[in-house]
């Protein structure tokens, strides 16, 4: 069974990192996009789909006056004309205009000062005739006859006759300019003093005036004692300095009785009316607003009249798809998507070229998509006061998406993606701005952080660095909201805190930073055994020389065992000056040559200990040449069956690049006739590549070369390892087996001078020791000599 599994798992390794054209994984990626943009689209568009209708029928469950048997909440937020909202607004306009009075100025010269001239003119005769006294007065000018006799003798009492009339008919007009006087008691006297009264002018320049309510005045107020009379009298001695009080007195009250007698203003109610009715059809139709996931009403509650109007307004909105807002999503999707795109094929050009990694993390954003989805049904669920204190973006595990892309590729790739799974938190979080910056600053910071996990313990130090980010952006949206903390019930210290809200987010905070950083440490060995992945651990792993190759290596090919850890010594202090995986170069050299153990003794290494006459019979140039190749294609097979990384694999055939087998190459020319020579193919003697693609693989084959190369060296010394490595490094460049790597001439000095200060530390010349044989031989001598 166990080698079924086996089997098997090695057969979907092989599927999923078979090296495919880049035509094949692009059509693959566009599949994979489009389905990530129906998935999104969907997910960030459920609120939008509509809802059940509610039936209110007369005979419905939920119709006016009944008991709603069930909680009803709008899944989605729409407005509504309301119809009474409108109503109202219009009342307001009505109330708000003034009421519309004519005020006739030429009252003023037909009537009061024609009055007032005639009675001033009876005065001034009965002044001339010696009878000036109040009941004369009084009878000869009837207009006067309800004044006190102290008031007509203090007009008698003036001596500047001719400026009496000057003291009423000022008075008379500062009245008549500043008020409103009308011969009728108002009923709307209360909403005129709100609404005010536009007065038109009839007989004056000034057409139109409007003013306050409580300056107009039925006349019944003139003489009745309260705050009318007062202000009037308050009127009169402010306007008319340097008279005495009786006098004053005099003159007010009888500029009075002419203006009770005529009343220049008139209501005008059709005037009025048409004001209204054209400052009502001026308001705009009124709505009202359903907010997603408000509750209409509760399981229990009467419905009443506007609860009904909400349900019968739900039933037309919310049940409708709002084909708008998708399609507003999805085309926000689509940009997004184009602008990540971009962004990729910028800074990574070359991470998604396989299945693999395009499996990895569309599979891994979807199993984000979909928490998005399910977390917003609860978050936003009825009776749910979630969203009164969290945010829904600390629900969200954004840490755990973006942790392992960035510790599997690196931040750009990380970032990319982080950037618009934040995007896709902002819309199903209803546009909360906290809420994105919470997803977008938990990407970045998770996205860089990931490239640093080099031990257990820094998934522990993620997991603290996830909540303190998430602590100080939740901090900030609290602020800006204005949110309450803390507040103090008087229960007690430690209870009120455990019930506040800074309790509350901080513990949010932890779970979502320390569940992110759990749920990488779950994924990685999945996604390294069904992705094969060559994650830092899973390359840990490989790096145990108890591997099963790495044991069959040892005991069937020692010496090729023994050149391969001096081939990873130095590729490796090369890569690490180069700021180069020098991991992945260790176990891919480690790995490189295991296609050598089936044939160990062929290969020159091994002779010695292998010497057997088949395995140093090097008369078949050809054959020989076809046995060097097969320790490449060997090598992948075994590669493969051991599921290794794909990563991994490729030191084997890259090592070699396509580099030509000069010696069995030169010895089939040499020993062939020069008419035979023709039919020789050079492609025979070659290895089957591909080139290098990588710096790390590059290295690896200079290495691999130059290590042989270096046993044969009559001294070592700094300038015959300079003369080797140029050598070595010339060759591969003659042929062009660096082209492709990626190497330029300033990483080829840098791998120079670190081969060299390998070779010069492990080729020292060392003391030749004595023979035991030779030191006892002394030593009898010498204890001879001591007998004589």
């Amino acid at each position: 069974m166990k080698a079924i599994f086996d089997s098997s798992m090695t057969s979907v390794t092989d599927f999923l990192t078979k090296v495919r054209p880049v035509s094949v994984v692009r059509n693959i990626q566009i599949i994979l996009v489009f389905l990530t943009l129906l998935f999104v689209t969907y997910v960030l568009s459920i609120p939008f789909f509509g809802q059940s209708k509610v039936d209110t029928d007369p005979e419905g469950l939920f119709s006016e006056g009944k008991i709603a048997p069930e909680t009803i909440q709008s899944v989605k937020e729409f407005s509504y004309e309301d119809s009474d909202k409108t109503n109202l607004e219009k009342q307001k306009a009505k109330s708000n205009v003034p009421y519309a009075f004519d005020k006739d100025f030429g009252v003023l010269a037909s009537g009061i000062d024609t009055n007032l001239s005639e009675d001033l003119e009876i005065l001034r005769i009965l002044v001339q005739e010696g009878k000036s006294n109040p009941t004369t007065v009084k009878d000869r000018i009837p207009r006067w006859r309800n004044r006190t006799n102290d008031e007509i003798q203090a007009i008698l009492d003036y001596p500047k006759k001719e400026k009496l009339k000057n003291f009423i008919q000022q008075y008379t007009n500062l009245i008549f300019s500043k008020y409103c006087i009308v011969k009728e008691d108002l009923p709307f006297a209360k909403e005129l003093d709100k609404a005010g009264a536009k007065i038109r002018n009839i007989g004056t320049q000034d057409h139109t005036t409007i003013i306050d309510g409580n300056l107009v005045i039925p006349r019944s107020q003139i003489y009745k004692d309260g705050p009318v009379t007062a202000v009037l009298s308050k009127l009169a001695s402010e306007k008319l300095p340097n008279v005495s009080e009786s006098l004053l007195k005099a003159v007010s009250r009888i500029g009075l009785y002419y203006v009770y007698s005529y009343p220049a203003c008139n209501y005008n109610p059709e005037e009025t009316e048409n004001s209204r009715i054209k400052a009502a059809n001026a308001v705009s139709v009124q709505k009202s607003r359903i907010q997603a996931n408000e509750i209409i009403v509760r399981a229990g509650d009467v419905i009443t009249p506007e609860v009904k109007l909400k349900l019968d307004m739900m039933n037309l909105y919310a049940t409708r798809a709002n084909l708008a807002s998708i399609v507003s999503i999805f085309l926000t999707q689509c940009v997004l998507i184009v602008i990540v795109g971009f962004y990729l094929i910028r800074y990574r050009p070359n991470r998604l070229n396989d299945l693999s990694s395009n499996l990895i993390i569309f599979f891994t954003l979807w199993i984000v998509i979909a928490s998005i989805y399910l977390l917003s049904k609860v978050f936003y669920a009825t009776d749910s006061d979630l969203s009164g204190v969290y945010y829904f973006g600390m629900f969200v595990p954004v840490g755990m998406l973006c942790l392992l892309l960035g510790f599997v590729y690196d931040e750009q790739l990380s970032i990319a993606i982080g950037f618009f799974l934040a995007f896709a938190v902002f819309f199903a979080s209803r546009y909360n701005p906290t809420s994105f910056m919470l997803a977008f600053t938990v990407a970045v910071m998770s996205s860089i952080y990931g490239r640093r996990l080099l031990k257990r313990i820094d998934f522990l130090k993620a997991g603290f660095l996830l909540t303190f980010v998430q602590i100080l952006v939740t901090t900030a949206g609290y602020l800006f909201d204005g949110r309450e903390f803390y507040v103090s019930s008087g229960a007690g210290f430690f209870k009120d805190l455990t019930n506040s809200n800074l309790f509350r987010i901080t513990v949010m905070c932890f779970v979502n930073g320390f569940a992110s950083a759990t749920a990488v440490q779950f994924l990685l060995p999945l996604y390294e055994y069904i992705f094969n992945i060559p994650t830092r651990f899973k390359l840990i792993e490989l790096a145990d020389t108890g591997h099963p190759l790495l044991q069959q290596l040892l005991t069937k090919a020692p010496s090729t065992y023994t050149h391969t850890f001096m081939v990873a010594a130095l590729s490796e202090r090369a890569a690490q000056n180069l700021n180069l995986d020098r991991l992945l170069v260790r176990v891919g050299v480690y790995f490189h040559d295991i296609g050598k153990i089936p044939n160990a003794g062929f290969f020159v290494e091994n002779q010695h200990l292998i010497p057997k006459p088949e395995h140093i019979d090097k008369n078949n140039p050809a054959l020989a040449a076809k046995t060097v190749i097969d320790h490449v294609l060997d090598g992948i097979e075994m590669a493969k069956k051991a599921r290794l990384p794909r990563e991994i694999i490729s030191f084997i055939p890259e090592h070699h690049g396509t580099s030509t087998m000069a010696f069995f190459y030169h010895k089939a020319l040499q020993e062939i006739s020069s008419s035979a020579r023709k039919n020789i193919n050079k492609k025979d003697f070659q290895y089957p590549g591909p080139k290098p693609q990588s710096k790390e693989t590059a290295i690896v084959m200079i290495a691999d070369s130059l290590e042989a190369a270096s046993r044969s060296l009559d001294e070592v010394s700094p300038e015959s390892l300079d003369d080797l490595i140029r050598k070595i490094i010339n060759s591969k460049l003659a042929e062009n087996q660096l082209d492709e790597s990626g190497l330029t001439i300033g990483d080829l000095e840098i791998i120079k001078a670190s081969f060299k200060e390998v070779l010069l530390s492990s080729l020292h010349q060392r003391p030749k020791y004595p023979k035991p044989e030779d030191t006892k031989a002394l030593e009898s001598a010498n204890s001879k000599k001591s007998k004589r």
